[in-house]
């Protein structure tokens, strides 16, 4: 803000140089209460905080980083992430985690060695505006990863029940394929008409589970584990009720003989005009040293 002084400066100089004191001291006091002095922070700008609570969280071949807003309050803020490996100290943008508006990004078309360590940073954004890097802490796609739930597919029987596994993960180019082969499965099976014990048993890929009752609706779960230490989550439950009793007896005296590679699969059975079928389950058996 701007004064004007309209007295003669020279008549008011023959006061004395208390007056000319009083003058000036008046005059820069209404200069300074007339300017507009402000400090960044109130023309606007805000200090912005860095995300907190930062978690990398991966399942199978889902690749998520999520985080905690530090200043709720602050509205259009956005965040971005970047990422570096050991063998290229240069940082990078992390791929689709660059201008979020959420507190978590999706970057599992980041293409890595899963054994390879990498580090993260993100930090918060308003216009030219950005807060300091969190830096999350070295890691291995790998070492993150959890087993996700395996699918289940079901065939009744009379007594048993045929279980079908497909694996966690994806089958050719996943976070699993080269240790798929080396899954153990875990299976809990309840009748869905009680609340009574649950039984729990180790499964193959494709099994079958023996000892139940005829018409009635069984409900199981699976979940997946990869030795030595990492468990999976159980799959949803899925529920099939068993077929009427099949009442012939079975076959018995069962044998197999093979010679020169050729198997011969014998029965006795008591009664006549009834015809049988046979199938064959191949099991993979894995020894650990």
């Amino acid at each position: 803000m701007l004064v004007e002084v309209t007295e003669d400066v020279t008549s008011l100089a023959s006061g004395g140089p208390q007056t000319m004191f009083a003058l000036l001291g008046a005059t820069t006091l209404v200069l300074v209460a007339g300017v507009p002095w402000m400090l960044p922070a109130a023309a606007g700008g805000t200090n912005l905080k860095s995300p907190q609570n930062v978690e990398v969280y991966i399942v199978d071949d889902t690749f998520i980083l999520r985080w905690d807003r530090s200043s709720p309050s602050v509205r259009n803020v956005t965040f971005s992430a970047d990422y570096q490996t050991l063998e290229n100290d240069t940082w990078l943008k992390l791929p689709g985690c660059q201008s979020i508006a959420n507190t978590k990004c999706n970057f599992s078309s980041l293409e890595l060695n899963i054994y390879e360590e990498i580090k993260l940073r993100i930090r918060a954004e308003e216009g030219n505006n950005t807060s300091p890097w969190h830096y999350v802490d070295s890691f291995t796609l790998f070492g993150k990863a959890q087993i996700g739930p395996p699918k289940v597919h079901l065939e009744a029987e009379d007594k048993a029940i045929i279980i079908n596994i497909t694996p966690p993960g994806t089958k050719d180019h996943g976070m699993w394929s080269l240790d798929s082969s080396s899954f153990t499965y875990s299976l809990e099976i309840w009748k869905n008409s009680s609340s009574g014990d649950r039984r729990t048993e180790t499964v193959y890929p494709r099994d079958k589970i023996y000892k139940l009752s005829p018409e009635t609706t069984y409900c199981l779960k699976v979940k997946a584990r990869l030795l030595p230490r990492k468990i999976g989550v159980f799959s949803p439950v899925y529920c099939i009720k068993t077929t009427v009793e099949n009442k012939l007896p079975p076959p018995e005296n069962i044998q197999l003989d093979a010679e020169n590679r050729i198997h011969v699969l014998k029965w006795d059975y008591a009664h006549e005009n009834v015809t049988f079928q046979a199938q064959w389950l191949h099991l993979f058996i894995c020894k650990f040293m």
